[in-house]
């Protein structure tokens, strides 16, 4: 049975012109490098460890395809390819986010399709929001990468409600952090904070009705009045 990436290369193949076979993707066509990158994708999981296969992604895969990927986009090419999307998700892999969500976002614009069975949105967003939380807990900055996606998702990507949900509720917690890393509305001393927590976090309960951001609701509205009233909590 062929491989999902033989599937995309044969269907692309079927295709392409004799124009598109000698692109910008020269000296190798894209149907060519697509064989390759079936090869390497069998090497790739012939690898045992995990922190070998990153190591192998970033030093041996990526500066092998990151030309053509260059030219890909250099030259505005609009047809399909799978080169780039597998790309998009190395660079997740080995956290060079910088290039990893621009082309992630340029990938959507050109309507390049997802290996997987969620989009390439869905994709880029879980993967930023999973590499935030593990930032968040060794006590990392979480930016620009988490600014920059979250954006995306307000303004521009429509996601399923629990994956968005997720981002205004992780955006809503972060604010109430203490000296700890730990959310607790009774640590922060700024009105203004509260009020930019609790409206995160109430957006995150009105998107997915399973957000369980009640208590830290109440918590925030109690520690509003306390500060109001001048009262310690």
């Amino acid at each position: 049975m062929a491989s999902p990436l033989a599937k995309q290369r044969q269907a692309i193949l079927a295709k392409e012109t004799p124009s598109m076979l000698v692109s910008s993707l020269e000296p190798k066509s894209l149907h060519l490098l697509l064989i390759e990158l079936e090869n390497d994708m069998a090497v790739l999981k012939s690898i045992n460890r995990i922190e070998d296969k990153i190591t192998h992604k970033r030093d041996v895969l990526i500066p092998k395809y990151r030309p053509s990927i260059e030219d890909y986009l250099a030259n505005k090419e609009t047809y399909d390819n799978p080169l780039f999307s597998q790309m998009i998700i190395w660079l997740f892999d080995i956290e060079e986010l910088d290039t990893a969500i621009e082309w992630c976002d340029k990938a959507i614009e050109l309507g390049v399709t997802s290996p997987f069975n969620r989009d390439l949105a869905t994709f880029c967003a879980g993967h930023v929001l999973e590499w935030t939380h593990k930032m968040s807990n060794m006590g990392h900055s979480i930016d620009p990468y988490f600014s920059q996606t979250f954006k995306k998702v307000r303004e521009k990507w429509r996601l399923s409600e629990r994956l968005t949900c997720q981002y205004f509720k992780f955006a809503g917690l972060f604010l109430l952090r203490d000296k700890d890393g730990h959310p607790r509305a009774s640590s922060v001393g700024d009105v203004e904070t509260l009020e930019k927590a609790h409206a995160l976090l109430t957006e995150a309960d009105n998107i997915y009705g399973k957000a369980k951001v009640k208590t830290v609701l109440d918590n925030i509205n109690q520690r509003i009045r306390a500060l109001k009233e001048g009262v310690n909590l």
